[in-house]
Formats: C-alpha cells, sequence, structure tokens
C-alpha cells in the first residue's frame, strides 16, 4: 500500500478537528490541531485516527460530553479517516 509505514498503528500524531459547532460548520482548513493516535491504514492514503483531546470526548452514549474529571476509561473518543495532508507527525 503507498505511504504504508509513514503512519504506523499506535503512531502519536496531530490531526485537524473541530472544537466547537461553528468551526465543524466553517472552514476546514481552520479547525485546530488536536492531539490523535493511528489506528490503522486503510488506503493508499487514508488512515483511521482516534483524536484523543478529552475536550471532544463523549460519554458512552456518543452524546454527552464528558464532565471534568471522567475517568479515561469512561471516555469516547472520536474516529476519523484523513488523508497524509490532514495528518502531522507528532
Amino acid at each position: 500500500m503507498s505511504g504504508a509505514g509513514r503512519f504506523p498503528a499506535g503512531s502519536p500524531v496531530l490531526t485537524r478537528y473541530p472544537l466547537t459547532r461553528e468551526q465543524e460548520h466553517g472552514d476546514r482548513s481552520a479547525w485546530p490541531w488536536l492531539p490523535a493516535t493511528v489506528a490503522q491504514q486503510v488506503g493508499p492514503d487514508e488512515w483511521e485516527i482516534v483524536v484523543e483531546d478529552r475536550r471532544v470526548a463523549v460519554l458512552e452514549d456518543g452524546v454527552t460530553c464528558a464532565p471534568p474529571g471522567t475517568g479515561e476509561d469512561d471516555l469516547c473518543h472520536p474516529v476519523v479517516f484523513r488523508d497524509s495532508s490532514e495528518i502531522r507527525g507528532d
């Protein structure tokens, strides 16, 4: 697969992800770079990424924002698909 090894599974990276609804509906290039982890490469230039920033984590229902102090085991982090232009090595 082209790009194989560029971002190996388990690698810490940064990826763009919106923190607010306004950002979500705005210019994607303005989204902040957030800490993430590569889950796996899924295409020649596409990776499955877990966004690890607690500010975007939710509870198990997938909707409720995680309140401060929520244990790491109780957080659900967003999973996104990104190409190499949307990933930076950490």
